[in-house]
């Protein structure tokens, strides 16, 4: 499920604040929960988008969010989003790189259950597709087949971690896209947004959704909205 928080600004974080959103992240559901997550799941359940608002650049490698910010949350179990919504309710406030900023409005989505076999996917925070080589981090475009091979890799450990099945053979295609590199604390991370075709099992396609595409889903990677895909792009795909 998906819920979207309305954050009051102006706000200024540091260009790299994947890591200060995951801290956010885990200071809005109980303790409990969050050793939970570190304990049992070696996948997270989750995944998160973007600051997302007006911006502009400041000094000192920082960013401004001018106006009023939205940040999704997608959450897969049922158990989590209720947690969310009891401790935001209690105290609708964030912190975000030390600063208290209220919560002025909260949407929840309906459970998302996908049933084609082709989802249309707009990015909401960078896809990544990398690999440790040798000791370094190699990352690959999209164009290249071993960006397909990755994330088709990585779907099928979630598959078999969350569906308790293999999910069976998953396509990606680039429909429109950008390299963007941001940071996890001092680690660049180089990833990919804007627009992809996904095909595959529908349960899997719903899987995605809730927990991200790709790697690092836990450091607010990967998180996308869908769309149904119109007739040219299905044409683009099967061309």
């Amino acid at each position: 499920m998906r819920i979207r928080l309305r954050i009051e600004g102006p706000l200024v974080v540091p260009l790299a604040y994947h890591s200060i959103l995951q801290h956010t992240l885990y200071s809005l559901f109980p303790e409990e929960i969050v050793d939970d997550w570190r304990r049992t799941h070696p996948l997270r359940p989750f995944t998160f988008s973007r600051l997302l608002g007006r911006i502009r650049m400041g000094p000192h490698h920082t960013v401004t969010f001018s106006g009023p910010i939205d940040w999704w949350i997608s959450l897969r179990r049922p158990e989590d989003v209720r947690a969310l919504l009891d401790q935001i309710a209690a105290n609708p406030v964030v912190v975000l790189a030390d600063h208290r900023r209220k919560i002025t409005g909260i949407e929840v989505e309906p459970p998302f259950i996908w049933t084609r076999t082709m989802i249309g996917i707009t990015t909401l925070s960078p896809i990544v597709a990398d690999d440790n080589v040798d000791g370094r981090i190699v990352s690959y475009v999209p164009e290249d087949p071993e960006f397909q091979h990755h994330i088709a890799h990585n779907a099928e450990v979630k598959a078999q971690y969350f569906l308790g099945r293999s999910g069976g053979p998953l396509t990606i295609y680039p429909l429109e896209t950008a390299r963007v590199r941001s940071w996890y604390r001092t680690t660049p991370v180089i990833g990919y947004r804007g627009r992809f075709l996904l095909v595959g099992d529908p349960d899997l396609l719903t899987l995605l959704y809730d927990v991200g595409v790709g790697r690092r889903n836990g450091l607010g990677f990967g998180c996308c909205e869908a769309f149904l895909p119109t007739p040219e792009q299905v044409a683009t795909y099967h061309a």
